[in-house]
């Protein structure tokens, strides 16, 4: 996950669509650009970005026909989490790795409402999870179902904004499910949802669902004071234009209380899940949130390892990726791009590599990369696919920033069942 100015040496060359611009990135090193932390996006959701020579601050809906990944707003969707939990504590609580937990993409936002929360810990502390999906904001789920409707990155069933079961905080999909449903249920884990082998939902656990479009809702009014919605919790025309035109990486006001501890990573651009013996392009966007500079020299290496899985030719040694070509100035953000080469595997694995910026000895950041090896895939999928829709939600109705899209979800799940007929 490396992000903003580094060099490499070998070749790189890749093309990104990004807004409808295609975008062409040259070889044999890393750009970067010093973005100031915070950046609002201005202008509609149909403007073409404005782009410097290397990397601009990007909108929600410039991924809207790109990527196949939900962790390029994963900045964003962190700050709604965070502002969810402050007008409701303990509904959206942060859980880590360790203890059993791997979290197997880089799209895995890792909060829960704490007694869904508890009962994961609890599982996995005897038999270990990999957690592909956990609560999932109104960012991510908008992503996912523009995908689905694209018929890209092999999504087969998506909810519409605002009722998908992960948006409301107590919802988890495990790679390994199959040898866990005896585990989970044990634990009050249900997985009764038909068509979605993969759910898993803590029924004790109360609904949550409304309360990230609600938090979204907030967090545009405190950016935008000139330019307010109505924060119903009602995912709806007013709510989605807004959504479409926010800066993916967060908003420069972010959650009304003290969040906890910032992390480095607010974005990553590249596939979650990928097969063996196949090069993919990372661009991967940090926050420095300390008081010092990240100084240009500085070395993006692995973090407590001789070697890594994901090692690529174009990697300055076996455990230096590249350089900072340039500060990153506290309190700034950048995109750092590097290869990583899959590994040969036979069955599905998560990786997990961990980096970190190692300035003469003094490191400046750590951060993961975590992806899946998936033999026999053919193109870019999502992890966050095949998200069912769930047919027991009834939306708001209201006029502000809301407004009910029952006709679009009356759609999507005839959509569904076609397909599946077919």
């Amino acid at each position: 996950m490396l992000n903003r100015h580094a060099t490499m040496t070998g070749n790189i060359t890749w093309l990104r669509d990004f807004g409808g611009l295609l975008r062409g990135v040259a070889t044999s090193r890393v750009h970067s650009a010093v973005l100031a932390l915070g950046v609002a996006a201005a202008g509609c959701a149909t403007d073409a970005p404005q782009l410097s020579d290397t990397q601009s601050a990007s909108t929600v809906g410039d991924y809207a026909h790109s990527g196949c990944s939900t962790a390029v707003v994963i900045g964003l969707s962190r700050q709604i989490a965070e502002q969810a939990n402050c007008e409701h504590p303990g509904n959206f609580v942060r859980f880590t790795k360790g203890d059993g937990i791997t979290i197997t993409s880089n799209a895995v936002l890792p909060y829960l409402a704490s007694g869904a929360r508890g009962d994961l810990e609890t599982v996995a502390k005897a038999h270990a999870l990999d957690i592909n999906s956990a609560l999932r904001t109104v960012a991510q789920q908008y992503l996912l179902y523009e995908w689905y409707l694209q018929g890209r990155c092999g999504i087969t069933a998506a909810a519409t904004p605002g009722t998908s079961n992960h948006e409301g905080g107590r919802a988890v999909d495990l790679e390994d499910w199959s040898t866990r449903i005896a585990d989970m249920h044990a634990h009050g884990w249900s997985h009764d949802v038909p068509g979605d082998p993969v759910h898993f939902d803590h029924l004790a656990t109360p609904d949550r669902r409304g309360e990230d479009v609600h938090a979204f809702q907030v967090l545009w009014n405190r950016n935008h004071p000139n330019d307010e919605i109505a924060t119903d919790g009602a995912y709806g025309p007013q709510t989605q234009a807004r959504l479409v035109k926010s800066p993916a990486t967060g908003f420069a006001k972010g959650p009304s209380c003290p969040a906890q501890a910032a992390d480095v990573v607010v974005a990553v651009d590249g596939a979650d899940l990928l097969p063996p013996t196949t090069q993919q392009h990372f661009a991967v966007t940090l926050s420095n949130t300390g008081t010092t500079d990240w100084p240009a020299g500085a070395q993006i290496e692995l973090a407590d390892a001789t070697s890594s899985a994901l090692h690529d030719p174009s990697w300055t040694s076996q455990t230096v990726i590249g350089t900072l070509v340039a500060d990153i100035p506290a309190g700034g953000q950048g995109t750092v791009d590097f290869d990583v080469t899959t590994p040969a595997m036979a069955d599905p694995t998560p990786i997990v590599q961990s980096l970190q910026i190692d300035d003469n000895g003094t490191i400046d950041a750590t951060f993961d990369l975590a992806i899946t090896i998936v033999p026999g895939m053919t193109e870019p999928q999502s992890s966050d696919g095949n998200d069912e829709p769930d047919a027991d939600l009834s939306g708001g109705c209201t006029t502000g920033g809301g407004g009910t899209l029952a006709p679009l979800a009356l759609a999507a799940l005839i959509a569904v069942r076609r397909r599946r007929a077919g």
